[in-house]
């Protein structure tokens, strides 16, 4: 009866070596299976921010451009208007200077 007490605690204990081999195996897998959507995820992260940083650069240029041709438009349109009606412009021009020296003569 001893032996056979001794033969099963033999066989648990390496059914159970077996068990804890195979338990390693499947967490070696799982944590395969982790570090690659890990990866996954990060350059899905990066290329959604690569994506992002050009959406942004083209909507900079986009504002860039229109800010540029309104300036040229409103620096043409004060052409004109001096062109147009010079008194008045010289006249606006010496009030303004006079404005701005009177504020910045105050200290």
């Amino acid at each position: 009866m001893a032996q056979g007490k001794a033969a099963s605690t033999q066989q648990d204990v390496e059914e159970l070596s077996a068990q804890m081999a195979a338990l390693k195996s499947d967490l070696g897998a799982i944590t395969e299976t982790l570090k690659s959507l890990g990866v996954h995820s990060g350059e899905e992260a990066a290329a959604r921010a690569r994506e992002l940083a050009a959406q942004v650069q083209k909507t900079g240029r986009e504002g860039l451009s229109y800010a540029q041709n309104s300036a040229e438009e409103m620096g043409a349109q004060a052409a004109q208007a001096v062109r147009n009606q010079p008194a008045t412009a010289m006249g606006l021009a010496v009030g303004v200077g006079f404005l701005l020296g009177f504020i910045s003569g105050r200290k």
